[in-house]
């Protein structure tokens, strides 16, 4: 979501000025890729850049070809080759083991984009789901790029004619939306045939820090820089103050009868308890026991938040996933800035159901699960109807 808000950002001051835009979206990976399906890079006629398909060398291949492959407004679907054989490992002195395809499309002021799930994603903070058509045994039947997209709440934009295959994307998308990772939906139906990239977009991540003291100031800055939703909370009014939290999204003084000041609990929430003061730890830790809370860790010894948990009867591991303290991962920590990447390293690989541990000692993919198939399209039919 971090890098999709960054793109609609910077495209939004390019189309006031009057640009054009080629949106470059990873859709299919065969083996090793810096970046996975759904990862997004802007170029802007202007000369601007927003997002990444790769560690650089892609970037400033699409710089320079981007433009004519887009032409007259086509979408297209360009592959390179990253393994020591391909094309381009020999242009540009790398093996990265890889073969990527990435969808080229112009973007144009009030154009139909996936940009458009933005800002109600952030809003509703609930899923949105995007389906691109990426190959088509007919291009007059669905062409290449055409969209459907389901947004938070059910609504349905899409440009395609075809109603039994917008039928069987609402299905789908429900799929897509539980399991939060993004897919290749093959169907072939009367001779026709069509390969469609459908990915979830979720809101972005959000953070709520109670304690508004020096070390929160570093917490709130880490967590924001790499895109999360940060919320500070605190019942001391000399602390809670906007001018010592400039990085955060909000900045709440609360009280112990009421810890979240009207914040609403989602499962894209994390929350860290460090206010350093046992009375507003203890009361925050009642309220989350009760929510959806993906994350909560607790700042201090184990012994401090262990006579937490039993005046709260909450159990180490509840509804919730259970109280992480001491909190943030075993990489030596010191200091603030140290303990909150920590911290923060800690609620990415819970949100991503991760171990956390070193990945020279992980057995098989490095990125779990993704989207890898063969080099042929329509690799799953579908028989069911296709109304065209």
């Amino acid at each position: 979501m971090r890098e999709l808000e960054q793109i609609l950002e910077t495209w939004n001051e390019a189309a006031g000025r009057g640009e054009s835009g080629v949106l470059a979206t990873v859709v299919r990976v065969h083996g090793s890729s810096y970046r996975r399906p759904g990862a997004r890079l802007l170029l802007t006629s202007g000369g601007r850049r927003a997002g990444s398909v790769s560690g650089g060398c892609l970037e400033a291949d699409l710089a320079r070809k981007a433009w004519w492959l887009t032409d007259g407004g086509k979408c297209v679907v360009r592959r390179y080759d990253t393994t020591s054989d391909g094309e381009i490992a020999q242009e540009f002195g790398l093996g990265c083991n890889g073969i990527i395809h990435l969808l080229l499309e112009r973007m144009e002021s009030g154009a139909f984009s996936p940009l458009s799930v933005v800002e109600p994603v952030r809003r509703a903070r609930e899923n949105a789901v995007i389906a691109t058509v990426i190959a088509s045994s007919d291009e007059a039947f669905v062409k290449t790029g055409q969209r459907w997209i389901q947004y938070p709440g059910g609504e349905i934009q899409t440009d395609l004619s075809a109603t039994g295959l917008c039928s069987q994307l609402g299905y789908e998308a429900l799929g897509v939306s539980r399991e939060k990772e993004p897919r290749i939906f093959s169907w072939a139906s009367s001779g026709y045939a069509v390969d469609i990239f459908m990915e979830p977009v979720q809101a972005p991540v959000r953070l709520l820090v109670f304690g508004a003291g020096d070390d929160a100031i570093t917490m709130v800055r880490l967590a924001k820089f790499i895109g999360y939703e940060t919320v500070v909370l605190d019942g001391r009014s000399h602390l809670a103050r906007r001018d010592r939290f400039a990085a955060a999204d909000r900045v709440l003084v609360t009280s112990e009868s009421d810890p979240l000041g009207g914040i609403t609990i989602d499962a894209r929430t994390a929350c860290v308890l460090m206010s350093h003061s046992y009375a507003q730890d203890l009361a925050a830790l009642r309220t989350l026991c009760n929510t959806a809370a993906a994350y909560v860790g607790v700042l201090g010894p184990r012994k401090r938040t262990e006579q937490m948990m039993v005046e709260t009867g909450v159990s180490a591991q509840n509804e919730f996933g259970g109280v992480y303290s001491p909190v943030g991962l075993d990489i030596g920590a010191d200091g603030a800035e140290q303990i909150a990447l920590a911290v923060i390293a800690e609620i990415q690989a819970v949100l991503h159901r991760r171990r956390g541990g070193m990945l020279r000692d992980k057995v098989g993919s490095m990125h779990g699960s993704s989207i890898q198939s063969s080099e042929e399209i329509f690799v799953r039919p579908n028989s069911c109807p296709l109304d065209v």
